[in-house]
């Protein structure tokens, strides 16, 4: 599960740049660093629209569209990459709303109850990530505004992450995202979408173990008022 990461870059434009990808000056103005991104935040996205990579906002929680939790406002934050694409759903969105979710981390907790502590997992040099992701547009029950809705694909735990969680988010290569992003063809029949959902299942892998590394931090990360350098400044184990 990822329930909580950061995307700690002081420019948006700086992401865009080095996603090669297309910014809207609006989303550059309305970017802020965030050191504990949470469920229903308006996040950061890299999306392919007609061809050309785009950064996008989107906020956190797919919607979940029937059964006695669709009126849920949290929505489903992580699908596992292994059955995504069969899940009813995620089914069409795993075909045309594929996305990144753009992060530099993300948290895991670990330790016994009553002593969990925060454990950051980053790249050592600050550089992006790229979480797969899938989106779809959804409309406000009460306002009508429409505005896209995410989930993180995760997948199984790599060395570095699994003492501390079973599952961690499908990080995207920079050779990957390309493929990842690529709308289906034009008029593509059922069983091309299959393989090609098939080929892209191939690139959901768990990242290799030298990608990351785990910073114990503050709990003050625990508490989503928190968003701040604080949240990932290293600390020592309690435990």
């Amino acid at each position: 599960m990822c329930g909580r990461y950061t995307l700690t870059r002081h420019s948006l434009r700086e992401v865009a740049e080095i996603l090669e990808a297309e910014l809207d000056p609006d989303l550059e103005a309305a970017y802020r660093p965030r050191y504990n991104v949470a469920p229903t935040n308006l996040c950061w996205l890299v999306v392919d629209e007609g061809g050309h990579r785009q950064i996008a906002a989107g906020r956190w929680g797919f919607p979940i569209p029937y059964g006695p939790r669709a009126d849920d406002p949290v929505g489903m934050i992580n699908a596992r990459a292994e059955t995504a694409a069969d899940k009813p759903s995620f089914r069409d969105a795993f075909v045309r709303g594929r996305c990144g979710v753009i992060a530099d981390g993300f948290f895991e907790w670990a330790g016994p109850k009553g002593r969990r502590q925060p454990i950051w997992f980053h790249p050592p040099s600050g550089e992006l990530l790229v979480f797969a992701g899938l989106w779809r547009e959804h409309a406000d029950a009460d306002t009508g505004e429409v505005e896209r809705r995410f989930t993180i694909l995760t997948t199984e735990a790599n060395a570095l992450v699994e003492p501390t969680h079973a599952r961690m988010p499908a990080i995207l290569p920079s050779q990957s995202l390309g493929p990842w992003l690529q709308p289906p063809p034009r008029g593509a029949r059922k069983p091309e979408l299959m393989r090609l959902s098939a080929g892209l299942r191939g690139l959901l892998r768990p990242a290799d173990n030298s990608l990351l590394v785990a910073t114990p931090v503050s709990n003050r990360v625990s508490n989503v008022r928190n968003d701040d350098p604080g949240c990932v400044e290293g600390e020592r184990l309690l435990f």
